[in-house]
This record gives structure tokens, C-alpha cells and sequence, in this order.
């Protein structure tokens, strides 16, 4: 039976410079299984991002920027929302896209070598398998 109202799922990540974890390459927020639909995705910045040009993007390995273009890591503060290129206090979340890849940052320029960024996710199953872990 689906979700009358989605499934909510919270994860918080520590960037550091190293592989995986904030050097340029990606970072793994959301293994997703099946298809999914994306109700709300919401992004917030609990210790300011730094590394000096550090460039990062929100998306899939298909599509890096689908969900977030390029942003300055370090325009990434704490207590801001990060849905769009220019971070805010005040920044709806991204609805409503239907996803059946992994999402993933991108970061590229340089390395971020700091930051704890809180992803919530609230989806709906698209499909028999769909999941977010």
C-alpha cells in the first residue's frame, strides 16, 4: 500500500577534504533504489562550508546540477537553506522531481575541507523497490 503522506529520511554529512567526503569527485547523500518521487528536499547548513574555491552542485551521476547548480562552497554559511545557487535563509525547498539515481554532490575547482550539511528528503515510492537510504 503507498505512503499516503511519503516517507521522510534525514542524513547529515561532515565534509572534509578526502576521498568521498569533500575532495573534488562526488559525495554520496542518497542511495536510491528504484524510482522515487521527490516531494520536498530540503538542504541546511549546520557548520559553514569552506575550502578557499571550492564549486559544489546537487543532482544524480547523470545530471550533477539537476537538483542544485554550481554554488561557492564558502557562500554556504550556517543557518542558511542550500536549494538554489544563491543559499538563503528563507529558500523553498526543491519539489516534486521524480529520481531513480543516486543523489549525489558534485564538487569540483578545488577541495572542501570542512562543513556539516543536514539533507531531509521527503518522497513517495514510484516504484515496487523504491528507497531512500
Amino acid at each position: 500500500m503507498p505512503e499516503p503522506r511519503g516517507i521522510l529520511f534525514t542524513k547529515r554529512i561532515t565534509l572534509a577534504a578526502t576521498a568521498g567526503n569533500g575532495a573534488q569527485g562526488t559525495v554520496n547523500v542518497f542511495t536510491v533504489t528504484g524510482a522515487i518521487l521527490i516531494q520536498a528536499l530540503n538542504v541546511r547548513c549546520i557548520s559553514s562550508v569552506t575550502g578557499a574555491s571550492a564549486a559544489l552542485t546537487l543532482g544524480t551521476a547523470g545530471v550533477a546540477n539537476g537538483l542544485i547548480a554550481s554554488t561557492t562552497g564558502t557562500g554556504i554559511t550556517a543557518g542558511l537553506s542550500w536549494s538554489s545557487a544563491t543559499p538563503g535563509t528563507l529558500q523553498a525547498a526543491i519539489v516534486n522531481r521524480i529520481c531513480d539515481d543516486n543523489i549525489i554532490i558534485t564538487v569540483g575547482t578545488a577541495d572542501v575541507t570542512g562543513g556539516v550539511l543536514e539533507f531531509e528528503i521527503l518522497y513517495k515510492r514510484m516504484s515496487a523497490d523504491g528507497l531512500v537510504s
